[in-house]
């Protein structure tokens, strides 16, 4: 009794399913039945066509596939982790997916249904291992960014569709031409088949749902595309004789319509997308050049333009500040139409230029600020509290306003001690707010208004109380004044903390000119 009798009948029956074709001592023998002399393909010509499309199977030769599908994978995995063009490109070169899809379309073309089973299986269980094996390479990884390849591998159009025909075709050209072998190299970078397998199994570790099915559906589209394409080729140069796809089997014609029908199934919406994408394409080009007629000569950079239906946000940076949102959207209605809106926000960038042996120069407020904060420090520990609302340098111009229940006293030699630490004179100016008075607790509203803002004037001359009014919640306070005075936040918060149950406090300012008068200006009388 032979050796393979003497096998359980599980084992021959999953012998026979995976293909253990013995070769026959001929090969005329084992394709004999498959040629035509149709004037086409000579004898041997055909010979080498049906052995590279119907490879011996064992199980040596599947273990050869995995192997070389599971290292495709590795590097297609770690080329999309390090967003490498390159290792990717590498990876496609070395995908055996090819071999198998190719004996598919041709044993469906030729009506061999057990080789097309077999085919079948290789290709889906490398399709379903090699996701396996990039989900778990994924995880095995500290970090893996979604970068631009595998984003690229999510979006597929009838563009990728179309390239897969063409390399398709061009795969089954070269297998039945033996002097255009040397394409196939070139086949299998343009019909990627193993990246967008491994990019799912990233992103479904990543749990990117919805990338994941476009990887996906980009795979399935090159898979049915190659096939169709292949039957169509393997027709015109003979290698299927148009008889045996036609009337061998109805189930070689059911498959085959089917595949048909499923590939146009999915060039449908491929090409829906792709129209879609080239619209919006179009549209963003309108609006980015809508965008920089706006922006004029400002030296401002657009950093993301985004557009959603008729609602455009524009992000931008620079120095200068950009034109009125208004206008934008105004010269947006051409290309969104009349209900067009702008959104613009804009981060003021300013630009520090440094020498390693030129320590920078500190800002006279802050080195001023720090003299006060000293000196207020100072002062509580001989037990006056102060708290610092406000302080402001303008060329040599020291304005602090200071709170608390007493007056600082007298402190001669702190403009000193700024003018120090500023590295030039200073004129200081010191301005006490009382927060807080046991004997004026039934002090009306209106005369504590009042108060507070004559002592946030202080001795400036160019500022003058006109009047104070409290109406409701509403709270006016009217001044006149040479230019806008300083500190005019710091007044707002201490009116408003002044008058219990004010929520608005508006400062009204009449333009004044401050004239000095000598002596010498008036007339002497003559007594004479």
């Amino acid at each position: 009794m032979q050796d393979h009798e003497r096998e359980p009948s599980a084992l021959r029956r999953l012998r026979d399913f995976t293909g253990e074709l013995r070769r026959p001592r001929s090969p005329h023998g084992a394709y004999a039945h498959l040629l035509r002399e149709d004037g086409r393909l000579d004898h041997d010509e055909q010979l080498r066509i049906m052995a590279l499309l119907l490879p011996e199977q064992n199980r040596r030769s599947v273990v050869r596939f995995a192997l070389m599908l599971t290292l495709s994978v590795t590097i297609a995995v770690m080329g999309l982790a390090a967003d490498s063009a390159a290792v990717v490109i590498g990876a496609m070169l070395i995908a055996p997916l090819m071999t198998p899809i190719m004996s598919f379309a041709a044993s469906v073309g030729l009506g061999l249904g057990k080789r097309a089973t077999q085919a079948a299986f290789l290709v889906i269980a490398g399709a379903l291992w090699s996701i396996l094996f990039a989900v778990v390479l994924a995880r095995m990884l500290p970090t893996v960014t979604i970068g631009a390849e595998v984003l690229a591998r999510t979006r597929p159009d009838v563009r990728d569709l179309i390239v897969a025909v063409a390399a398709g075709a061009a795969g089954a050209y070269a297998t039945a031409r033996e002097d255009m072998s040397g394409a196939l190299p070139g086949v299998a970078v343009a019909v990627a088949l193993v990246p967008p397998l491994a990019a799912t199994g990233i992103l479904i570790d990543a749990d990117q749902r919805v990338l994941a099915e476009g990887s996906g559906l980009l795979f399935l589209t090159n898979l049915l595309a190659i096939i169709v394409s292949a039957l169509i080729v393997f027709l015109a140069t003979g290698v299927i004789p148009t008889i045996r796809l036609c009337f061998q089997s109805s189930r070689i014609a059911l498959t085959t319509i089917g595949i048909v029908i499923a590939t146009v199934a999915i060039a449908v919406p491929l090409t829906t997308r792709s129209l879609d994408a080239a619209s919006s394409s179009r549209q963003q080009n309108e609006v980015a050049t809508t965008v920089d007629e706006w922006l004029g000569p400002l030296q401002l950079e657009v950093t993301n333009i985004d557009v959603n239906g008729p609602k455009v946000t524009v992000e931008l940076t620079g120095l200068e500040e950009p034109p009125g949102a208004y206008l934008l959207a105004q010269r947006l209605v051409p290309v969104l139409g009349g209900d067009a809106e702008a959104v613009v926000r804009w981060d003021q960038r300013a630009q520090g230029v440094a020498r390693a042996d030129t320590p920078p120069v500190a800002d006279p407020a802050d080195v001023a600020r720090e003299v006060i904060d000293a000196w207020v420090a100072g002062l509580a520990v001989d037990g006056v509290q102060l708290d610092v609302l406000d302080l402001e340098y303008d060329n040599g111009d020291v304005n602090v306003v200071v709170s608390g229940p007493e007056a600082p006293p007298a402190a001669p030699n702190l403009s000193d001690e700024i003018a120090d630490a500023v590295g030039g004179s200073v004129v200081l100016q010191v301005r006490w707010i009382q927060s807080f008075d046991p004997g004026l607790a039934a002090e009306p509203a209106d005369i504590r208004l009042d108060r507070i803002v004559r002592a946030w004037i202080g001795p400036r001359s160019s500022v003058r109380l006109i009047a104070t009014q409290i109406v409701g919640t509403d709270v006016f306070v009217d001044l006149g004044a040479e230019g806008t005075p300083l500190g005019l936040e710091t007044l707002r918060r201490l009116g408003l903390e002044a008058v219990d149950g004010a929520d608005r406090l508006e400062v009204r300012i009449l333009p004044i000119e401050v004239v000095e008068i000598g002596p010498d200006d008036f007339g002497t009388p003559n007594l004479d």
